[in-house]
């Protein structure tokens, strides 16, 4: 499976969280019982061992550093607060600044990218630009510019 899949099953997850204010293991669980009977809310029919790593990496690490994920964005953000973000674009930022922070195998441009994407399909009209923005202030500070 390819890691464009797992990072939308993901993202799903987050975003499962924040509307149904669940914890991180009830979120993966559910996906691993309603996979099995191939569910279309997913990217994938199968949830491959190198996925499943990601995805729990990921969904468990945001859980823990939420504060600090949130902290980031922000202090990215002109004009509002986080509160007024919708869930699906706050799902995605805080996925994508979680690889940025945390995951040193993913170039920044590439979660950024995929967000991107994932804001696209999922977002509303200005979602594309509204995290291209949010997630270039960040890689621009870490990268010194």
């Amino acid at each position: 499976m390819s890691r464009a899949l797992a990072r939308e099953d993901a993202f799903k997850l987050i975003f499962e969280m924040k509307i149904s204010d669940i914890s991180a293991d009830d979120a993966l669980s559910y996906l691993y019982k309603t996979v099995e009977k191939s569910n279309e809310m997913w990217a994938q029919d199968f949830v491959s061992v190198a996925s499943r790593k990601y995805i729990e990496g990921v969904v468990k690490g945001i859980e823990e550093k939420e504060e600090e994920i949130n902290a980031i964005i922000e202090g990215k953000l002109k004009d509002w607060t986080i509160q007024r973000i919708s869930k699906v674009n706050l799902a995605i930022l805080q996925l994508s600044i979680y690889e940025i922070k945390y995951m040193d195998d993913i170039p920044y441009k590439v979660s950024a990218n995929e967000a991107i994407k994932l804001a696209k399909e999922y977002g509303g009209n200005e979602s594309g630009a509204f995290i291209n923005g949010v997630l270039g202030a960040v890689i621009n500070e870490l990268e010194g510019n």
